[in-house]
């Protein structure tokens, strides 16, 4: 298959990983409402084993190039396996997109260009290091902030907080700030929905369900939302607490929650999948994060019209919707953190049904930012 020959604009996504987090969520979204007859998306493979979602990345006309990439393994076996694909695909792809959390490997669009791939893309999906990179990390990334405007052709970000994360203060001003859009109709808040799974998780019409939903790793910062907790369910009898999730921190959450008392109040679960009814019977929802590219979560719940509270300074300005979004500060502590949510939640005057048009009206429907994305390659 050569690119240029074919009618579908063929675009490789690089960065999807076996998790089906944020970024893998945003692809995934925008793939099944692009207009498949004129862009088709390929994914690599970096894993040895499925990426997030690949049965249905198939069905949808796409092709999955496996390509274990290993730097620790020796830097010239990584650098021949990037030269090798190129030189076997290059003509396949008319753009490829380098989905990063940061610029520590972007050899694949480095390569890209020098192959002759003509739309070269760095798309950042995130605003802090999970780990901190070593030394020499540190320089590839200073590196390659100096140097990517060589051969990348468009920067583009989640949030202008992401764009300044990731790229350098010249590119970052450049870059195009995208709206990560959602499948609104999935999240609408529905009544039924709600009565559903408050019944099904024991809560009476007089409990104040709080609850929050991501990865269970430091980013998310759990631990600090059941100190939350644990002062909320000193000040409000009503309060129960519901997390939704799953990953390495799990058995410190579970082992935490047992420690603050709080098993009979507070659920972990970690498959939930009916988000509708999740943020439907959900009184508030709550995102401690230390840092976030945007927080997808954060538009879900304002789409079922929840009052929200997020990290201020740490989850980007553009997370915010709805006038019941309440930004505070993670030095602030988890007790100014508690009178927050308990005030938040006892302003009841919105009109939950009123979220999804809000969120529409914010362009965070997937089908107007999928049109967006459409248009850096048509």
């Amino acid at each position: 298959m050569v690119a240029e020959k074919s009618k579908v604009y063929r675009i490789l996504q690089v960065g999807m990983s076996d998790n089906y987090g944020g970024t893998e969520a945003t692809v995934y979204s925008l793939y099944e409402k692009i207009d498949r007859s004129q862009l088709q998306f390929d994914f690599l493979n970096v894993y040895g084993h499925p990426i997030a979602k690949q049965d249905n990345l198939l069905s949808l006309g796409a092709r999955v190039f496996d390509l274990p990439l290993k730097r620790r393994e020796g830097y010239h076996r990584y650098l021949s396996g990037i030269r090798n694909f190129y030189q076997a695909h290059a003509k396949e792809f008319n753009a490829v997109v380098c989905n990063v959390q940061c610029l520590d490997q972007i050899d694949m669009a480095r390569f890209a260009k020098k192959y002759g791939i003509k739309n070269v893309l760095i798309y950042s999906h995130n605003a802090g290091y999970g780990i901190l990179p070593s030394r020499l990390a540190k320089i590839a990334i200073w590196w390659n902030k100096k140097t990517c405007h060589h051969y990348v052709d468009h920067c583009v970000a989640c949030s202008q907080m992401a764009a300044d994360f990731v790229f350098s203060k010249k590119d970052a001003k450049k870059a195009q700030v995208i709206n990560t859009g959602i499948e609104t109709s999935h999240f609408l808040f529905d009544s039924k929905k709600r009565q559903e799974f408050r019944s099904q998780f024991g809560y009476s019409p007089e409990d104040h369900v709080y609850g929050s939903a991501g990865r269970f790793d430091p980013q998310k910062n759990q631990l600090f939302l059941i100190d939350v907790f644990s002062e909320i369910a000193q000040q409000d009898p009503h309060a129960r607490f519901f997390l939704s999730g799953r990953g390495p921190l799990e058995t410190r959450i579970r082992e935490k929650i047992k420690e603050k008392n709080l098993e009979s109040v507070c659920l972990v679960i970690t498959d939930f999948l009916d988000y509708q009814a999740f943020y439907s019977g959900l009184d508030i929802f709550i995102l401690p994060s230390v840092f976030e590219g945007l927080g997808v979560v954060l538009i879900e719940a304002q789409c079922a019209g929840l009052p929200c509270l997020a990290s201020a300074g740490t989850v980007p300005t553009e997370a915010k919707i709805l006038p019941n979004f309440v930004y505070v500060h993670l030095q602030d502590g988890p007790k100014v953190w508690a009178e927050h949510a308990i005030a938040s939640l006892k302003d009841n005057s919105f009109d939950r049904l009123l979220g999804l048009a809000s969120v529409r009206q914010a362009g965070r429907d997937i089908a107007d930012t999928s049109k967006i994305y459409e248009r850096l390659f048509l």
